[in-house]
């Protein structure tokens, strides 16, 4: 764990050198006026770039329509947590929001050794803190929170402790949507315990309730239980069957097109062919993948797949970010020199999409 330590230190001196770099290359966008007086606002300003904001709105002011786009569709576990431990914003929470993400991290990153093959456990960390969106494990984002739930669900999960790991699992559901990925993987593992004691556990009930619970929200709010998801299209979102197929006709097209003069910055074609690329990536890796990691990782990873798909696939290089299978299967199949340059490869593109976060710009 000293070394997972380390690394973890290094990896974090690495992204304030790339913010300072960052910032006498690229145009810096991140103008905006922070609601409350901190130091080093040059470190933390850029940690709340696109959603950040909006969840630091939503910790300290609730859910609301934000210049006509409605806040609901960010859940409420990461924003409610960053209320309570800055005692409902008396404590500047612009500091316990990335507090809480660097905390996660490092909870997930302990939670992995507890996991992973001894053998494995340093690779996997690398893959993981290198890859190109694990910067976000820093920022006003869920990333680093909901991916600590998940692990711990997993070994709850292992240690045959159901009830535990469906808190974890609605604690995860009412983190991020993603967390109903959480559901199938719990079904597959109690079923099959089932079959051996001939009793059926109910405990997976408990698992999407924080799903619930915010839909229950939604419904007492608005009238529909559904709005986390029906106001995604205000955000250029479109979710539904056609979502899988409209997303990645739009991806296609825009590659196409190649870059255009309505793009405000060069730096969007870029980011468009990383996300495409990313996404044939992942792909591959669910498919070469099947039988050659536990069963259990295998049904997470494609569940939520199918859950970004089908809410299309835009952002995708960050919504991978919490595949933590992929990074396990690429630690056992990625040896010697192929393993050296996947992670030089990764590194690059992380600080390329790092230094577009921190200055404002769109990097998934």
């Amino acid at each position: 764990m000293k070394k997972v330590v380390f690394i973890f230190f290094v990896w974090l001196v690495s992204i304030f050198i790339i913010n300072k770099i960052s910032a006498s290359i690229i145009p810096d966008r991140t103008s905006y006026e922070l609601p409350y007086k901190v130091p080093f606002t040059f470190s933390l300003a850029p940690l709340l770039n696109m959603d950040g904001r909006h969840y630091l709105d939503i910790a300290c002011k609730g859910y609301f329509a934000k210049g006509g786009f409605d806040l609901r569709v960010f859940f409420p576990v990461y924003p409610l947590l960053i209320k309570a431990l800055s005692f409902n914003c008396s404590i500047n929470p612009v500091f316990i929001g990335p507090a809480v993400s660097l905390g996660s991290l490092l909870g997930l990153l302990y939670m992995l050794t507890r996991l992973v093959e001894k053998k494995m456990i340093l690779k996997t960390v690398l893959l993981l803190l290198f890859f190109p969106t694990a910067f976000f494990f820093t920022a006003y984002y869920t990333e680093s929170l909901f991916l600590l739930l998940t692990l711990i669900f997993f070994w709850f999960l292992r240690k045959k402790n159901y009830l535990a790991a469906a808190a974890f699992a609605a604690l995860a559901s009412g983190t991020r949507l993603l967390g109903i990925a959480l559901l199938p993987v719990f079904l597959y593992e109690v079923f099959k315990e089932s079959k051996k004691s001939r009793k059926l556990r109910l405990d997976f009930l408990l698992a999407p309730m924080g799903l619930v619970l915010f839909s229950f929200y939604n419904w007492i709010s608005t009238g529909n239980p559904l709005t986390f998801l029906t106001n995604q299209t205000y955000w250029n979102r479109p979710l539904g069957i056609t979502a899988p197929i409209f997303g990645l006709y739009k991806q296609i097209t825009n590659i196409l097109a190649g870059p255009v003069a309505s793009y405000d910055s060069p730096f969007v074609y870029p980011m468009i062919l990383v996300e495409f690329v990313m996404l044939v990536f992942m792909l591959a890796i669910l498919y070469l993948s099947y039988k050659k990691i536990k069963m259990l990782y295998w049904i997470y990873m494609f569940a939520s797949l199918v859950i970004i798909l089908f809410a299309g696939p835009s952002s995708f290089p960050r919504y991978a970010l919490v595949l933590f299978p992929a990074y396990i299967f690429l630690a056992e199949r990625l040896k010697g020199v192929k393993y050296g340059v996947y992670l030089v490869c990764s590194f690059v593109l992380f600080v390329f999409m790092a230094s577009l976060f921190l200055r404002g710009y769109w990097a998934s």
